[in-house]
């Protein structure tokens, strides 16, 4: 049982998992048959970048972050006690981060929405499938003479 974190308490949480992932995300912390569960609302992946200059001298190092379940439109996950490593509160500079990504996220959305064209039914409308076949089927059992 995770006893070093406070249960049952809404926080900003880093958790570290068996999978090498680093996630951070607004968690809680609950009891379940003697093992812990973390509900983890709106999960972000963390990636560290290191990149050396061309001539060695230097070292850039950055952070990104990136939705962490991308392929799901789910905003709230279940992580069991085993699949994490440790897990620690955020400070408030990557807080700040992390709201600015999901509000990046949304905004993203939002665009995508907006930019959307309702399909009007009558554009690019050729006919009707069984019409077409009746007139194909027309053509091929009643070739037109070729000259």
């Amino acid at each position: 049982m995770i006893n070093y974190a406070k249960h049952d308490e809404e926080f900003y949480g880093i958790f570290k998992l068996v999978s090498g992932e680093e996630v951070l995300g607004k968690a809680v912390l609950t009891d379940d048959n003697e093992e812990t569960l973390v509900f983890l609302q709106d999960p972000v992946a963390v990636s560290m970048i290191v990149k050396e200059s061309s001539d060695e001298s230097k070292v850039v190092r950055g952070m990104g972050l990136s939705q962490w379940q991308q392929l799901s439109d789910e905003d709230f996950f279940i992580l069991r006690e085993k699949d994490i490593i440790t897990v620690a509160s955020m400070k408030k500079e990557i807080i700040i981060l992390y709201e600015a990504f999901l509000l990046g996220e949304q905004d993203t959305e939002k665009m995508k929405r907006e930019r959307e064209v309702e399909l009007d039914p009558s554009v690019g409308y050729l006919g009707r499938i069984d019409k077409a076949r009746k007139s194909l089927e027309k053509i091929f059992k009643n070739p037109p003479d070729s000259k």
